[in-house]
């Protein structure tokens, strides 16, 4: 294992293998598929860990390997630990400090819930000609990450309205679904 000298401290280096485990375990402990910009952001709070270019060039060989797999959400990508990949994973990830893995293990159980948000609930919105905006508010299938379980659009007066409800819509579509789909899809007298 690669060590850097750090003035007196010594730090770890991480070589390539140790890279390509890192991220694999990354993603299993997010427990959810990823976009690159949901791996950058984890990756760019946790520098530590490896850099962004490592984190490129550690992606682009596990895919290559097999072992993540790319899927098509929308206009997004979204990237999955494959079977091969967790076998890889479970086979060598003590080479992994403990360290780092306890690190990665509490990133993901702080933040995994944002990063669903973040990836299932999303928004847009558009001026309209006669100069209201409408909002299009969406939730996203989690395992198909292609369609959509929900899709509102909202017409609101103004810009600043369309932001408000964009703004909510993270902490709120949650909530929206379960009204919407008890109100309108269950029936009682089943």
């Amino acid at each position: 294992m690669a060590k850097k000298l750090s003035g007196t401290q010594t730090d770890f280096v991480p070589d390539e293998l140790v890279k390509k485990l890192i991220l694999m375990f990354i993603f299993e402990k997010m427990e959810i598929p990823l976009t690159d910009a949901s791996i950058s952001e984890i990756i760019m709070a946790n520098p530590e860990w490896m850099t962004y270019m490592d984190f490129k060039d550690a992606l682009y060989l596990l895919g290559e390997s097999k072992f993540v797999y790319m899927a098509s959400a929308g206009s997004e990508t979204v990237f999955h630990l494959t079977q091969d990949g967790r076998n890889c994973l479970s086979h060598f990830f003590h080479k992994i400090p403990a360290s780092i893995r306890e690190e990665i293990t509490h990133y993901a159980r702080d933040n995994r819930t944002r990063f669903k948000r973040n990836q299932e609930y999303t928004y847009d919105y558009f001026k309209n000609s006669d100069g209201t905006y409408t909002v299009l508010l969406r939730i996203k299938d989690n395992h198909t990450s292609s369609e959509n379980l929900l899709e509102i659009r909202l017409k609101t007066p103004t810009r600043g309205g369309a932001i408000k409800a964009a703004n909510r819509w993270k902490d709120k579509a949650a909530l929206a679904y379960d009204w919407i789909n008890t109100s309108m899809v269950e029936d009682d007298d089943d």
